[in-house]
């Protein structure tokens, strides 16, 4: 979570994302009361420190309208305006999943580029014995080796985290876009394992056998509804540390495709169970075949899994259900011996109320005590927040689930667990505005109890909590909005993972680490003190505070929308999810520094004096910077009347003429000025969409097309004179979400349009400035994947050279569209969101991407 620069100087929070296509109203707080300490008032209390000029008011990180934004584009058309305009809240539109097993099959068979032989080969020994060698006679690789550029120490979203057991150095991650890591240096570094090796890398879950640390399950697919969650694969099993990984044959199913959990028995290294979107599923023959023990596809599948590991027969527990009032949300209990049925629902809906997504911990010191951290579906201030923290003490028998606290306990920060929390004591600490209510316990929502005391609980939501009397008061451990590297209190926010070293004690060892949407975090003092007056919730921690050391470490999973590269290509940087506005530079190898805090989109750089860059957060909020980034301002001025802008927004500048830029929402706006003024270039634009891709050419400025979310492309020939009252010329190659649009680099005349699809054409040429396309996406094994396609490069060396970025990496055409081949010279089965060009000296090939951070290529000659 971010909070923005804006709008903070005036005292007021814009709790509302105003422009954006997903905009999510805030609810109106009411109760509980603003006390948090019963001895302090807010008047008692001004914080000692408030949120810092690039992270202050405005919110970021937004998850939900990230997700429905990602999920929606994938589905089809966007439309923000007339009578077909998505409300605030909506269900997520339901992504064909099935399409990427047909996709995987078609990438297995089509050839590739080596560029190390400098030929083209089939993916594997007999992928395409039958096929013609003549017919896949074609020009040698025009791409080298890729190079990882970073950032290595910001980290992205990671959900779960393992240790050998008898040698903690050794730890393993699943990064949710970006594969299993490996660090042997009990987190100094970190080494990909799954790269090229699986051909999906959205690794959600980890799993290790407890008697043979060499044997990890992998489950792919992200099922929390987080929009941009990438679809799974099954389950992956590596028998030698995470060296190879071989597919469960069993689990290439949809019952597979989000498995957001899995154990192994202490007991019985053959007894496995598996949490997915369709709900527990159970082999007893080492994942060769599954059973389902719990249904979860009613209440939108099953989330969490633990089992007792101190006894010869123990319990295994699951929570079932999120945004559903079905019956059959809970918890659920089991004997683990690998039998059949019954499971026992021993925590239910009409026990308790308004039941969401449930996470679950045993005490390991007593693994009678069952702790459970649940979200709430109950309209209110609380939707989404947290309903309770329930406990068992009889190893969750049916009716032994007690709350320790609720949403109307008294002190508010108890009711905070799964809430911004500086945002739910916005008014109370004299930030401006009203308290707002923005709760995530749908997306992070995680319990854990210390292994030496089962009685002190730590829970993580936005930020991380602790109590010391078995759940009934909290104190907050972390603070998103403090400054990386400055503040000891601060840890990224969005927390998945709470995970004690396995040798921890309490005195000799005291290490415990965290997992969010930064990465990896680590205290060494889990037991000092936490925050528990209002003064500490604004930003005056307590003396001798839980702090917290960063350890991404060359853990290159970062998440892009969009990037840009300097001229020479020595300089890159690039807007984020949930990690702001990133730069690197070659001289500083994988380490990156944030220019603007939240969630980052669109970037630029002046090509003729790189002091002014452009960023942005999500909706209209251009920034720009005339000192290299060491600070921005507004770039929106003359800009008003348009509430159509996309969650994240395009615009683009003039290759050829800086001072150009271009962007849109309902209408289409220009400035000449380098964003002194913004001017309305157009009418109101066609259809029901909003403005979501655009380009100008760089051999005549007066042409620019312009893509919008329900399939439409305006263009025009007269780009620099339009008024406000000007209609674009306008055409619609199809009813989808248009990505991006980009003109051949010597023709003005030759334009390309990408599109997130899952059928039909994902790919369109013009000749004729945009008035008409034609697909081109090949035919047979040379055709592209049926999967979204986010961005399109031509190479300015060759102009029948395109590279695309899809949701399953980069394919490149070496003749203008006939034919594509998948690039895989050391590049990531990764969501690629944007690919760009340096423009002197060796010409590159950058490829910015949603999950394995940023890469670069030379391009042949």
């Amino acid at each position: 979570m971010k909070l923005s620069s804006h709008t903070f100087a005036t005292g007021a929070l814009v709790a509302v994302v105003t422009a954006g296509l997903l905009a999510v109203g805030p609810q109106t707080p009411t109760t509980p009361s603003a006390t948090v300490a019963p001895a302090e008032t807010a008047a008692a209390a001004k914080p000692a420190r408030r949120p810092r000029a690039k992270t202050a008011a405005k919110r970021f990180d937004q998850p939900a309208e990230a997700a429905m934004f990602a999920a929606r584009k994938r589905a089809g058309v966007i439309e923000t305006r007339g009578p077909n305009a998505s409300p605030t809240r909506q269900a997520m539109p339901q992504i064909p999943v099935r399409a990427y097993l047909a996709a995987a099959e078609h990438i297995r068979r089509m050839p590739q580029y080596s560029s190390v032989t400098n030929e083209i080969l089939p993916a594997g020994p007999q992928a395409l014995a039958s096929v013609d060698p003549q017919a896949l006679a074609a020009p040698g690789a025009a791409l080298g080796t890729w190079q990882p550029l970073g950032p290595g120490n910001i980290g992205g979203r990671t959900r779960q985290l393992v240790f050998h057991p008898t040698n903690p150095d050794i730890m393993y991650a699943a990064a949710v876009a970006g594969g299993v890591w490996k660090s042997t240096d009990a987190g100094a570094s970190w080494n990909p394992l799954t790269d090229l090796i699986i051909p999906n890398i959205a690794v959600n879950s980890l799993a290790m056998d407890p008697k043979n640390p060499q044997v990890l399950y992998a489950g792919t697919g992200e099922g929390f509804f987080n929009g941009d969650a990438v679809r799974g694969a099954g389950i992956f099993k590596t028998t030698d540390g995470g060296a190879s990984w071989t597919q469960l044959a069993s689990t290439a199913t949809a019952d597979f495709f989000y498995v957001n959990d899995i154990i192994v028995s202490p007991r019985n290294s053959s007894r496995m169970w598996a949490a997915t979107r369709t709900g527990v599923w159970r082999s007893t023959n080492a994942g060769a075949s599954w059973t389902r023990v719990v249904n979860g596809a009613a209440v939108n599948g099953c989330f969490d899994l633990v089992t007792q590991t101190d006894r010869a027969v123990g319990y295994i527990f699951a929570a079932c259900g999120s945004f559903s009032a079905a019956s059959s949300v809970g918890i659920f209990r089991a004997v683990e011996n690998g039998g059949s049925l019954p499971w026992q629902h021993v925590l239910t809906p009409a026990q308790e109320p308004g039941l969401g997504r449930i996470s679950l911990a045993l005490a390991p010191s007593n693994q009678n005590i069952v702790y459970a951290l649940a979200a709430s579906i109950t309209a209110g201030n609380y939707q989404d927040g947290m309903l309770g923290v329930f406990r068992s003490d009889s190893s969750g028998a049916p009716g032994s689930f007690v709350a320790r606290v609720r949403n109307t306990d008294p002190n508010k920060l108890n009711t905070l667990l799964l809430t911004n929390t500086v945002y739910g004591f916005l008014a109370d600490c004299g930030f401006g505005g009203s308290n707002q209510f923005f709760n995530q316990g749908w997306y992070d929502n995680v319990i854990a109890v210390d292994p030496t005391n089962p009685d002190r609980v730590w829970a993580g939501g936005i930020d991380l909590f602790r109590s010391d009397d078995g759940g009934r008061n909290w104190g907050q451990a972390s603070h998103w909005w403090f400054t990386p590297g400055v503040d000891r209190e601060y840890a990224h926010a969005d927390q998945h993972v709470i995970a004690f070293h396995p040798q921890y004690d309490g005195v000799a060892n005291t290490k415990l680490y965290v997992a969010n949407d930064g990465g990896f975090f680590r205290t060494d003092n889990p037991n000092a003190a936490v925050g528990t007056t209002l003064a500490s919730v604004c930003g005056t921690p307590p003396a001798n505070p839980v702090a917290w050391t960063e350890l991404n470490n060359n853990y290159e999973v970062t998440q892009f929308y969009h990037g840009s590269a300097y001229p020479d290509g020595d300089t890159y940087f690039g807007g984020t999810q949930d990690n702001g506005t990133l730069r690197g530079r070659q001289t500083t190898g994988l380490s990156w520094t944030r220019l603007l805090g939240g969630d980052g989109g669109y970037t630029a750089v002046d090509p003729t004096n790189t002091n002014v860059l452009f960023g942005e957060f999500t909706g209209l909020s251009i920034q720009k910077s005339t000192n290299g980034g060491a600070s921005f301002f507004d770039a929106v001025n003359g800009i008003a009347g348009d509430q159509g802008f996309a969650f994240i927004a395009p615009f683009t500048m003039n290759a050829a003429n800086a001072q150009q830029l271009w962007t849109g929402g309902w209408f289409i706006w220009r400035t000449t000025d380098q964003a002194g003024v913004w001017t309305r270039a157009s009418a109101i634009t066609a259809g029901n969409g909003s403005v979501s891709a655009v380009a100008v050419s760089p051999v005549n400025p007066d042409m620019v097309v312009v893509g919008m979310s329900d399939g439409f492309i305006h263009y025009t020939n007269t780009a620099l004179t339009n008024t406000g009252a000007t209609n674009w010329p306008v055409t619609r190659p199809r009813a989808a979400f248009v990505t991006s649009v980009a003109f051949d680099p010597v023709d003005a005349n030759t334009v390309y349009a990408t599109f997130a699809t899952f059928s039909g054409v994902g790919v369109y040429k013009s000749v004729n400035g945009g008035a008409s396309w034609t697909p081109i996406v090949g035919t047979g094994l040379t055709a592209l994947p049926a999967l979204p396609v986010h961005t399109i490069v031509v190479d300015p060396t060759n102009t029948q050279r395109l590279y695309v970025g899809t949701d399953a990496g980069v394919f490149t055409s070496i003749d203008g569209g006939l034919a594509w081949y998948k690039e895989v010279t050391g590049f990531a089965n990764v969501v690629t969101e944007s690919l760009g060009l340096n423009t002197t000296g060796t010409k590159r090939l950058f490829a910015f991407t949603h999950g394995r951070s940023a890469w670069r290529v030379d391009l042949q000659p």
